[in-house]
């Protein structure tokens, strides 16, 4: 894990921020420009309260994680693979879609990552009566795994204003 979050901050340091609507890869590996659209897909049924083929576009694998959005952490297949579950069946079926503003993307290999803004339109979560909007801020690692792109590790947080801390932070 640790040699992925050095490629992560070694090729988002080379290739700058940019900001984009279309994913360019650092590497050029036009493979995972292409699969982008198909999670993008998964994405969407996610906050539709299916994880199918979000499960589907996953590492299956031990060393898969997540710091998910509703908190915490998972590590391995058995952990990831029902944190997904259950993340997603903290979404009701609203028609909830989602636009994916990418930052930065880069491939070395058989490694990729995409640094996003995932911006959520008519989300219901929980006991919402009513759809909300919701924007989060994502750092996703993926791997191909007998050829094929899966999603290795996902960070998620929500999108807050910047601010200068009032106090130090606590576990």
């Amino acid at each position: 894990m640790k040699k992925i979050l050095l490629l992560v901050l070694l090729v988002s340091g080379l290739s700058g921020c940019t900001q984009t609507q279309v994913p360019t890869t650092a590497a050029g590996d036009s493979s995972l420009k292409a699969y982008l659209p198909q999670w993008e897909k998964a994405q969407s049924r996610f906050i539709n309260g299916d994880p199918t083929l979000w499960k589907q576009n996953a590492s299956h694998r031990d060393d898969a994680t997540i710091f998910g959005a509703f908190g915490g952490h998972e590590k391995g297949w058995n952990e990831v693979g029902a944190r997904y579950d259950w993340a997603s069946s903290q979404f009701k079926d609203s028609g909830a879609s989602q636009k994916i503003e990418y930052l930065n993307t880069g491939t070395s290999g058989d490694l990729a990552f995409t640094v996003t803004i995932e911006r959520q339109e008519q989300v219901r979560l929980g006991d919402q009566e009513k759809p909300a909007p919701r924007a989060l801020r994502v750092t996703q690692i993926f791997r191909k795994e007998d050829g094929v792109w899966k999603l290795l590790h996902r960070h998620a947080d929500p999108l807050v204003e910047k601010k200068a801390p009032t106090t130090v932070p606590q576990k």
